[in-house]
């Protein structure tokens, strides 16, 4: 993974959704207490994961060029370990051998989208010791998932309990303050002036990811330039329509449940009670976990507590809903419908 000069701690809008990982990054740096190791960064695409591991990167290139770094995305481990065993059964070890010692003789490691590892057995298992001599050593492990690591399938258990065994940090979707703090200080990077009304406008209209409102800046910047007018409501709402449209729109379990219960005929009360409803509202309610999982990523805790249920019945629904797509192309085009629905 080549780290990118333009994420650094200065450039990162921090909120009280990031607020804790981006002191425990920052904690990596400017100490050498280690709060919890390996610090795990747990979230959804455009929340800030990778811009705080290449921020720590940066940062400790800056403090110490010497320092021996190791930066890479649990994909590119599984590939170039794949490719040194392929050498290896061809009688040449070399290649193994310096990977090996590549990784566990780094001061630091940090890996990004840890969740790809899963299912992967055999590269699994190196990145373990990987783990091991690193954690036996006390030499600092940042990694970031989308996937909390308790909900991630096929995965080795004892690099489950490694993992788990550090600090986890959940980074949440942005709230209203933290959306408007984000665009304020993108607008402030770039030196761009905007009315205080536009951009409450715009941070009230939208739940979009850090990631999204970073969009949205360039947007309208780019609007202003090619207009020759200041940003208005009326700019900002052609901004809002334009970026959220078709896939791009940001989905949130209130309106995937919304959706589901207005396909089921039900109400949302009778989702989310315990005893409520027959086999109509038992299937309705595993196939918002499903779609909840699927498309936003939550944990499966996360889940079962928001139908005010356990982390286990989540994690038996989308078995459920995934076995009857399977089996049943109506029902499989019917949660596809579902999902036009929701970005329409």
């Amino acid at each position: 993974m080549e780290i990118s000069n333009q994420y650094r701690f200065d450039s990162f809008a921090e909120g009280e959704c990031s607020k804790l990982a981006c002191a425990a990054c920052k904690a990596i740096v400017e100490s050498e207490e280690l709060h919890g190791n390996p610090l795990v960064l747990v979230g959804g695409t455009g929340l800030g994961k990778t811009h705080l591991l290449h921020s720590v990167a940066n940062a400790l290139k800056a403090k110490n060029n010497e320092l021996k770094l190791v930066c890479s995305t649990a994909l590119e481990f599984y590939e170039e370990f794949a490719k040194c065993m392929q050498l290896k059964k061809e009688n040449n070890p070399a290649p193994i051998e310096e990977m090996s010692a590549k990784y566990r003789n780094a001061d630091v490691l940090i890996l990004d989208d840890f969740q790809n590892i899963a299912g992967k057995t055999h590269s699994q298992h190196e990145l373990l010791q990987v783990f091991n001599a690193l954690l036996l050593a006390g030499k600092p492990v940042i990694t970031a998932s989308q996937v909390p690591v308790s909900d991630m399938e096929n995965l080795n258990e004892s690099l489950r309990s490694r993992m788990n065994s550090g600090l986890t940090i959940q980074i949440s979707p942005p709230a209203l303050v933290d959306r408007l703090a984000i665009l304020r200080k993108k607008f402030d990077m770039i030196r761009f002036k905007i009315d205080e009304e536009v951009l409450l406008h715009l941070a009230e209209r939208t739940s979009g990811t850090a990631s999204d409102l970073v969009g949205i800046v360039s947007n309208i910047k780019f609007k202003v330039l090619q207009n020759n007018r200041n940003a208005d409501l009326e700019m900002a709402d052609e901004i809002l329509e334009e970026h959220f449209s078709n896939s791009h729109r940001t989905i949130t379990m209130e309106a995937i449940v919304k959706v589901v219960t207005a396909s089921y005929g039900i109400s949302i009360e009778t989702l989310k009670l315990k005893g409520r409803g027959g086999k109509e509202a038992v299937l309705a309610r595993q196939t918002a976990m499903y779609l909840i999982r699927s498309l936003l990523k939550k944990s499966f805790e996360h889940i079962g507590k928001y139908f005010n249920r356990d982390h286990s019945t989540a994690l038996y629904a989308c078995k459920e809903i995934e076995k009857k797509m399977l089996k049943e192309m109506p029902f499989n085009s019917e949660i596809k419908k579902l999902k036009k629905n929701l970005y329409e």
